[in-house]
């Protein structure tokens, strides 16, 4: 809850990624949101069956990437590339190279 301010340093190092969500403040994507919440709550298995092939292939795409991931290796230019971002952001701690180099 952001009214309750900032995550301690040693609480942020706990998590290896996060999102920071704002809100949306293009017009027509706000309401192209709000037609697509109203539409859920009007009729939910309508909804379900329109994104249904979208949400299946997505699934596939995951399911297949995870079965790369054994094989993956990273370049050692890239690592070095991950560590220059971190600390160019000031993360602390190594927790954000490590989970970025994972990913």
């Amino acid at each position: 809850n952001p009214e309750e301010g900032e995550l301690r340093p040693q609480l942020l190092d706990r998590f290896g990624m996060h999102a920071e969500i704002r809100t949306v403040k293009d017009p027509i994507l706000r309401v192209k949101v709000v037609e697509e919440r109203t539409s859920f709550d009007q009729t939910p298995m309508v909804w379900i069956e329109n994104y249904e092939t979208q949400q299946q292939e997505l699934r596939t795409r995951i399911v297949d990437a995870q079965k790369l991931l054994p094989n993956v290796q990273l370049d050692y230019d890239l690592r070095v590339k991950i560590s220059e971002v971190c600390s160019q952001l000031d993360v602390d701690g190594l927790r954000g190279d490590i989970v970025t180099n994972r990913a």
